[in-house]
Parts: structure tokens; sequence; C-alpha cells
């Protein structure tokens, strides 16, 4: 297939399109603005697509201004599928949601049949793009992913796990976190790459699918882990700045449904993320 992915130069995209390439796809960089439908337009036209995996959005959650949240997520995500059943009706588009649309009152390990609460912009805006998405159901084959924390070498550093592997690459003393006991459902990104290739690939009918590992860790336990990889002890001071309210104590992702979906793919464990996160020379 000729496979489009938007925000293909982001995190995951770099690796989602080499993974494509070797399933044999012809995958490519959808570059065009999503808030300008003519470029849309355009550049569907140039490549002609049979497939788009859309993971171009706006994400990071500190940031007061949550207008571009709306005008990339929602109506971004809107101008694409607009242009997309104007010129590759029937194309498969995967579109990258959040499990953060489950919302703070969530627990446990979530299924996709957990009501949708979101309680942030960035969720709110996702979710917005989830029900919308419907409209243009009767022209392509959709399909939304909720991916779960995920974690790997060229993340940034602002993020969590990046941010711990990083003092143990540098052997710091100590670090500053927020609350260390939540259990979160921390994956890898080279099997979040593989699950979209997969998915991609396969027949299923499933409209709405959770991308995780289907277990949890806490903070403490990424710690720990570290430590026994690395052999250095680091001193961590909870900083009440870093700490959320409301934080729920396990949040993860059941993988029934993507189990059935793609029955040969296989989330990595945590140790062999966290040990390829810290042999990395990046």
């Amino acid at each position: 297939m000729r496979v489009a992915v938007t925000g293909a130069m982001g995190f995951t995209g770099r690796y989602l399109l080499p993974e494509l390439t070797a399933r044999g796809h012809v995958a490519f960089s959808l570059v065009a603005d999503l808030t300008n439908p003519v470029a849309l337009a355009e550049a569907i036209d140039a490549g002609r697509p049979d497939a788009i995996i859309h993971l171009a959005a706006r994400a990071f959650l500190n940031v007061a201004d949550f207008n571009d949240f709306y005008a990339v997520n929602q109506v971004g995500s809107f101008n694409l599928l607009q242009a997309a059943a104007d010129r590759c009706p029937g194309a498969r588009v995967i579109l990258a949601s959040t499990a953060q649309v489950y919302g703070a009152q969530a627990q446990g390990l979530i299924a996709e049949t957990q009501p949708v609460t979101p309680n942030n912009h960035y969720a709110l805006s996702k979710a917005a793009m989830e029900v919308g998405s419907r409209l243009w159901a009767d022209r392509l084959r959709l399909m939304i992913v909720r991916p779960f924390n995920y974690t790997g070498v060229g993340q940034e550093t602002r993020y969590l796990v990046p941010k711990i592997v990083d003092h143990f690459r540098r052997r710091a003393d100590t670090i500053e976190l927020g609350n260390i006991d939540v259990r979160r459902d921390f994956g890898d990104v080279r099997s979040v790459a593989e699950a979209y290739a997969t998915l991609l690939e396969s027949d299923n009918e499933f409209d709405v699918i959770n991308i995780a590992t289907g277990s949890a860790a806490s903070v403490r336990d990424v710690v720990y882990r570290l430590e026994a990889i690395t052999g250095h002890r680091i001193e961590v001071q909870v900083n009440p700045a870093f700490m959320r309210a409301n934080d729920v104590p396990m949040l993860a992702g059941s993988i029934g449904r993507l189990s059935i979906a793609a029955p040969d793919w296989r989330p990595r464990t945590l140790d062999e993320t966290l040990t390829w996160m810290i042999q990395s020379a990046n």
C-alpha cells in the first residue's frame, strides 16, 4: 500500500515509517499544515495514498493556550478527513487518539468500553476528533487507536521516563519527581509502531482499539529497575510542584481487542525498553 503518515518526523513517526517500509509498503510523510485545507488537498493529490496514519497533533500538556489543541487536533483532523474523502474515498485511515480521553476517574485495566470523560484540553480535543470523525465513516475506513503511555530512544527529556533515564545516564546523585507510587502502563515506541503497522494490515472490524501493554509499573519501579540495570543508586526527592491533583493510583490499558486484531503482536517488557534507552548513545 501507499501509506501517508502525518507527523512522520515526530517521535512515533520516526519508528513507524521504517516499520512500514520493512513490511513492503510505500510509506511517506504527508507534509501539510492541518489547519490549511487547500494545502492538505494538494498534499493528498500529490501522494495519492491508499491509507493514512494520522499521528500529527498538538500534544504537550503544559501549554497555557488551549486554542491550538482544537485548531490542530480537532479541526485539523477534520480537514484531513475531508481531503481524504474527496481524493481517496475508501482509504483506510487510522487516527491516533489518546488514552487520556478516559479521564481522571478511570482506574485499573481500562477497556475500550470505558466511558470517555476527558479532563484536560488535549484529551478533550482528541475526544472531539473521535466523535466528529464518524461524519466521514461512510466514505473512509476509519479506525481510532488510543495509545497509553509509551517511551523510547529519542523521546524528549521533558517526559517522565526519558528524564529518569537521562539522570541515570549522567549518574546524577538526585532526581526530583512527583508521585512515585502511581502505576502506569509504560509501553515501547517500537512496539507501538509495530501495532500501527499490524492494525493497518488487519481486516478487523473494531472501530476503537487501545495500544497498551496490559500491565502497569510504578514510577518507583522504573527507578529501581534502572538502578539494577546501571548499578547506580539515585536519591529521589519528591517535589510537591510535580504532584498532580486527583492522580489515580493505577492506569493501564486492556489489550483484549488488540490481541484479537493483531494476534501475533506482543509488547516489549519494561526492562527491555529501559535497557535499550540506557544503552543508547542518544
